[in-house]
């Protein structure tokens, strides 16, 4: 576990210095690579004092507080920035798509403001219908964070370590860029995080697990994105190899039946398969690797997800399988354009990067406890 700490902590260096160099390089007034080394010092050194403080009983005091004010916050970010001069058009294509389906019309036809559509599958459109309702989907993000909030909350034993992984959200670049421009890429997978924390801890307090609720809960969440068969893969298989064969037919029924409802939903309104070829999310979701390698990168969690036995594991597993597929695209393209055009001129959308942040906050929090717990151990003994 300790091992870890160091390359769990360069990945979230390295995502967030991706976001300070793109978007500090649009201020002239700043160079943009100077600006990156402030931000990985700051965060470094400011990690490394929290480790040694201690604050005792004012960490309770600072952990609500602080996610009381970033909530409102989010909400306020949200109210006061007009999506529609933003250059980024993931709240929009959401907004439109779910315009669409109350409709009646196919989703994936409808363009937003940037004349783009949305790559949501239909799960993730259908979570954003409420906040469609209360006047902005943008809103979803301020609900994203009170589930990030909550899920730390019945995770870490202290509220030293549930302070630390929220200082870390707030202090990320990346979540910050997230929220600003109302996109659901992260949410999406907070609300991933949040469920298979919630199963680890039912399987390791010994609870039953409803294998129907499972499988439909598993299976509406990978019709979220398709990237997000991964995490669940990895979660879910294992106990699905050890039901019983009656278990398993009914699992598997479930899980078809919320396809299939879900798909219908969304997808009965396309005119002809002609339109669904070039209409439909799954293009937009899969043009940044090769499909055989895509299909290999799936496929093998499902093999690893039986060494899997801690939660710790399964969010550090869950880290690797998706940031390889997200990491081999990003080289890809810098092999093919270069580093410059890659980031700056958006040839590769590095925002695919922060459906791993979530589980990265959660790794650095633990192995950081472990780390504490060892020093307590080392100075007890000496």
């Amino acid at each position: 576990m300790k091992q870890k700490f160091p390359f769990i902590y360069i990945i979230l260096i390295f995502i967030n210095t991706l976001f300070v160099l793109k978007y500090t390089s649009r201020i002239d007034v700043f160079n943009e690579y100077l600006v990156a080394l402030v931000y990985v010092l700051i965060l470094s050194i400011t990690s490394l004092v929290y480790v040694k403080i201690n604050l005792g009983k004012y960490y309770k005091l600072l952990y609500v507080f602080t996610s009381i004010l970033f909530f409102v916050f989010t909400i306020y970010l949200n109210i006061k920035v007009d999506g529609n001069i933003l250059m980024v058009d993931r709240w929009s294509a959401m907004d439109v798509a779910i315009e669409a389906l109350l409709k009646g019309d196919y989703p994936y036809s409808a363009t937003d403001h940037l004349n783009g559509r949305t790559s949501n599958l239909p799960t993730l459109i259908f979570i954003g219908i409420p906040f469609y309702f209360i006047g902005s989907v943008g809103f979803l993000q301020s609900f994203a964070f009170l589930i990030f909030i909550y899920t730390t909350y019945i995770t870490f034993d202290n509220y030293k370590d549930k302070l630390f992984c929220l200082f870390l959200l707030i202090l990320s670049p990346s979540y910050l860029w997230e929220v600003y421009v109302k996109s659901d890429l992260m949410s999406n997978f907070i609300f991933i995080l949040s469920f298979m924390i919630y199963i680890k801890n039912k399987v390791s307090n010994k609870k039953s697990i409803n294998y129907l609720a499972l499988s439909f809960f598993s299976t509406a969440l990978i019709m979220t994105r398709v990237i997000a068969v991964i995490p669940i893969s990895l979660l879910v298989f294992k106990y699905y190899y050890k039901y019983s064969i009656r278990k398993k037919v009914y699992f598997t029924l479930v899980s078809s039946l919320t396809i299939g409802l879900f798909s219908y939903i969304c997808f009965h309104n396309v005119s002809s398969l002609e339109h669904f070829k070039y209409h439909n999310p799954f293009d937009l979701q899969n043009r940044q690797l090769p499909t055989i390698l895509s299909f290999i990168l799936i496929l093998v969690p499902l093999i690893y997800s039986y060494r899997i036995e801690s939660t710790i594991s399964l969010i550090n597993s869950t880290i690797f399988f998706l940031f390889l597929p997200v990491f081999i695209a990003f080289m890809l393209s810098v092999l093919n354009h270069g580093f410059y055009l890659t980031v700056f001129k958006s040839y590769f959308d590095i925002s695919y990067f922060n459906i791993i942040l979530p589980f990265l906050l959660f790794s650095i929090t633990f192995n950081y406890k472990n780390i504490l717990l060892q020093q307590s151990t080392e100075a007890n003994n000496k």
